[in-house]
């Protein structure tokens, strides 16, 4: 591996800036007039009397801002910012660097009744934030902030999640400040669109970047939301109720009591209809996916199938000691039980052009139980002092109970082997994380020392009991098992560090840290088996294990930090030393140990190309250690026809990335651009290596893998890498006042694997295509349009000649017409195609609901609708998962048609008065 060209740009870089100059800024801060709130996002130039733009900035969350000084004694400070007026002011060069508190007026308008021309201004860019008007987007009076925002260019919302360009929105902020933690959906969807001013898109600093100011290349992809100022106090909500046919039900509603700087949200939940978390349609999540909110932690794991939910969330966030202290905290319970019925068909890709079949039937009942509790803390305890402090917490229930009945066949009519059991599994486990960022500003301008501490302690503890029936169909032999498992797992996890910040000139700085983390967990695992002669039960030593686990490492970091008004450069090298220490303590002692050392090189560069465009190159690298469940070596046959087992002698991943980003976006004419190209590449990637036993064979010489079973362990494999191109183009149709945007992508990944001992590459290549177009017509008509298909081939290395292709295209169309009075209809329209999957599972789906309702003048704030979900009762859940050894088809049973009645009640307001809608 070669590390000299990230070096030598490292060092190029440090000699090229250490000569600049040392230059001074002048600071000020931006404030509304009315409520004395800091304006963030506000736009600052100085200009001379000619009025050509002699510097330039934007303001931070505090409205504070630092402007390059113009070295002229006198000169004109503009600043704007959309609903207020411009200011202009008049300055001679002050004697320090303070240019003072400017104070906005807002346009004294009524915003939410302002009409925009098509031509109209809807936004500007400054830096990576764009920020639209929202009063340029024609939404209907009850439209939540999400149907607002996916209007805006490049905003694609699809299964709750929410992308921007083509990159993720992890984050929420309203005014500034989090709203509902890390659960954008949920953010989204309980904020009215009529309370919002603007809406900004922007890359948000790390913690410890917005503490130092040293930018280190970390970003995260967040929406921030600008609330009208005149609606910072008041309350607002919705409030809802239905009930259909088959008893399918819900209620809920979310209350919001907003006092400027202090706010309270609480939002609560019932329903038997799929809608799991507070993000979702009221229809919820009706196609039974499970692939969303793996990350949030204040939104639960979509279970597929059918859900019961009852949940309950609380916001709150206020300032305190004259805004120097800022305090969020967030809480929520959920309550499901949840029925899945799913059939899976998986094709095992064997050497020498064989193939292997292996179907299931699985019927599944689960009860959850969550809390989730975090909260953030800012505190700038002086000029010099600041710290960031955010705990969370969790704690869960699940008990399940799984029927499983699933063959392995030489072919759809060649069976081999037949395995039916049931599974009743119980776990509670407790989590606790927290995280103290804190920071220290020296006299000397850029001079800092900033160090964190970061906990997690994990705790489960888990019980199961397996009853199966095996039965070879070569042999006609059937044997039963009968088995009792409890494990209790705990993990305790640090990470603590030191970092220095220099000056070097006004733009470049140099990083020198330290970071030292350990994570130690341990395993212990006891297996029973009841003996079928005698009904003795006794320890499975084959199955049970006693396991504790240590990874240490330590990194020592340079990082270098450039910034001008166009450019801004981040370059660091790391060196890692890493450690594993495992110890087997049953059955039989054993210590591995493993040592890894690694140079981690970082280049992040920002250019801004023109007033609208700029482009973002990251390259990172970084290693990831194995789990303690890869590690572990024991045996787990929780299905007895695909048992696993671990592997203490993994090594450490180390991964490439390259994310390179162009944008441009004019929000003068409601034009975006933008490509991204994304590369990793994983050396001693954890893949699998899968046995599929050609006869009866014993497994460690004591567990009975059946004939067609699959053995599966962890093992180090190369070439495992990933690419994905993806564009996107948006613009206005001005003939019909709508916004249209057309994206398209390709991604490529390459999985390896091993398979009866021979290594195996599949890979997986798609080619989507797809348009968006949205109505900005008028608040009484409303319509959005997407249409996006996919072409997928799979290659496997071993059988060449192997095709699984396969095409998928999504169509949904989505529609609002209030054409008379108070009566209104929508609807949405869903149209699936599935080509290529095999027989059972290639399906043309037409999924089609419809509302009729009326809201009741002269507020308009209490509607009744009549909605039919699934008109023609084609409903279905279809998907296909490709690994490194099969190519898996699963249908899982979903919601079917049903009728509803329900009633919504929305409420405004602001000011001691009543708004209607």
């Amino acid at each position: 591996m070669s590390f000299k060209l990230p070096l030598f740009i490292f060092i190029v870089l440090i000699a090229a800036t250490s000569t600049l100059f040392a230059q001074q800024n002048y600071s000020g801060t931006i404030i509304d007039s009315q409520t004395r709130e800091p304006l963030f996002g506000a736009y600052v130039y100085l200009k001379n009397s000619d009025g050509e733009t002699l510097s330039s900035t934007y303001t931070d969350f505090d409205g504070k801002f630092e402007i390059k000084k113009p070295g002229k004694n006198e000169f004109l400070v503009e600043v704007s910012f959309i609903g207020y007026q411009t200011l202009q002011e008049n300055r001679t060069a002050p004697q320090g660097n303070d240019l003072g508190t400017f104070e906005l007026l807002s346009d004294g308008q009524e915003m939410e009744a302002f009409e925009l021309s098509a031509d109209a201004l809807t936004g500007e860019v400054r830096g990576d934030t764009v920020a639209f008007n929202a009063n340029a987007f024609k939404t209907r009076p009850q439209a939540d902030a999400d149907e607002l925002v996916r209007k805006m260019p490049g905003v694609v919302i699809q299964n709750g999640v929410i992308e921007v360009q083509g990159e993720e929105v992890m984050e929420v902020l309203v005014d500034g400040r989090p709203f509902f933690g890390d659960n954008p959906a949920a953010a989204l969807k309980n904020l009215p669109a009529q309370v919002v001013l603007k809406i900004e898109f922007l890359d948000q600093k790390s913690d410890e970047a917005r503490l130092t100011g040293f930018d280190d290349g970390e970003t995260t992809k967040t929406i921030n939301i600008i609330t009208k100022p005149g609606m910072r106090a008041g309350r607002f909500g919705k409030f809802y109720g239905g009930y259909g046919t088959d008893n399918n039900y819900i209620a809920g509603g979310n209350m919001n009591f907003f006092n400027e700087a202090q706010r309270l949200s609480i939002l609560g939940l019932s329903n038997n209809i799929n809608q799991q978390n507070f993000g979702e349609d009221e229809l919820g999540n009706i196609e039974g996916d499970d692939s969303r909110r793996g990350g949030n932690e204040l939104a639960v794991g979509e279970l597929p199938g059918i859900t019961n939910t009852n949940a309950v969330g609380v916001n709150f966030s206020d300032e305190y000691q004259d805004e120097k202290l800022k305090v969020t905290g967030n809480y929520l319970f959920n309550d499901r039980d949840n029925v899945l019925t799913r059939s899976s068909s998986r094709e095992y890709i064997l050497p020498n052009d064989s193939l292997q079949l292996y179907n299931e039937d699985r019927n599944n009942q689960t009860r959850t139980q969550s809390h989730r509790m975090s909260a953030r803390i800012d505190y700038n305890i002086s000029e010099r002092h600041a710290l960031i402090l955010r705990p969370r917490l969790g704690l869960d229930y699940r008990k399940s109970t799984t029927i499983r009945d699933a063959y392995n066949l030489f072919d759809e009519s060649t069976p081999i082997s037949r395995n039916q059991n049931t599974t009743t599994s119980e776990r509670q486990s407790f989590n606790f994380r927290n995280s103290l960022n804190y920071r220290y500003k020296f006299t000397k301008e850029g001079r800092a020392l900033s160090t964190y501490i970061y906990t997690s302690t994990y705790d489960s503890d888990s019980n199961s009991d397996l009853v199966a029936v095996n039965e070879n169909f070569q042999t006609a032999n059937v044997d039963s098992l009968i088995q009792f498992r409890n494990n209790l797992y705990s993990s305790f996890y640090y990470s603590t560090g030191i970092s220095y910040f220099e000056p070097i000139s006004e733009r470049s700085r140099l990083r020198i840290g330290y970071r030292l983390s350990n994570n130690a967990s341990d395993t212990d695992q006891e297996v029973e088996i009841q003996e079928a002669e005698t009904d003795l039960v006794r320890l499975d030593s084959a199955l049970t294990n006693r396991f504790e686990n240590q990874y240490m490492t330590h990194r020592g970091r340079l990082g270098y930090s450039y910034k001008s008004e166009k450019l801004s450069v981040y370059s660091t090298v790391s060196y890692e030393s890493a450690n594993i220490d495992s110890d087997r303590l049953f059955p039989g002692f054993e210590n591995t140990q493993r040592s890894f050392s690694n140079i981690l090189p970082r280049v992040v560069v920002n250019y801004q190309l023109g007033e609208f465009s700029n482009m973002r190159v990251d390259y990172n690298t970084d290693t990831d250690a194995p789990s303690i469940r890869q590690l572990q070596d024991v045996i787990s046959n929780a299905n007895p026809m695909q048992i696993s087992n671990g592997n203490p002698d993994l090594d450490q991943e180390y991964s490439h990335r390259l994310f390179t980003r162009f944008r441009k976006i004019n929000p003068e004419t409601n034009r975006s651009l933008m490509f991204f190209l994304y590369g990793n590449i994983r050396n001693n990637y954890i893949g699998n290596e899968t046995f599929v036993a050609a006869k009866d064979t014993l497994i460690q010489k004591d567990v009975l893998l059946n004939q067609g079973g699959q053995y599966t362990r962890p093992v180090n494999l190369d070439n495992y890498y990933v690419f994905r191109l993806y564009g996107s183009y948006g613009f206005p149709l001005k003939f019909m006042k709508s916004n249209l945007n057309i994206n398209s992508s390709f991604t490529v990944r390459n999985r390896p694997g091993i398979i009866n001992g021979q290594e195996n590459f599949n890979t997986n290549s798609t080619f989507s295509q797809g348009i968006n177009l949205s109505s900005n017509i008028n608040d009484r008509i409303d319509f959005n349009l997407s249409s996006r298909g996919s072409f997928n081939t799979v290659r496997s290395s071993l059988q060449e000649d192997l095709e699984n292709n396969y095409y998928t295209h999504r169509t949904r169309a989505d529609l609002f017409w209030n054409f008379l009075g108070g009566i209104f209809m929508g609807g949405s329209v869903n149209h699936q195609v599935y080509s290529g999957l095999g027989e059972g599972f290639d399906r043309s789906i037409m999924l089609v609901n419809l509302d009729l309702g009326y809201r009741i003048p002269p507020s308009n704030k209490t509607e009744i609708k009549l909605t039919v979900f699934d008109l023609l009762n084609q409903n279905v859940s279809i998907d296909r998962n490709v690994t490194d050894v099969y190519v898996e088809d699963e249908r899982t049973q979903v919601l079917r048609q049903f009728f509803m009645l329900s009633i919504t009640y929305n409420l405004r307001r602001f000011g001691g008065y009543d708004m209607a809608l």
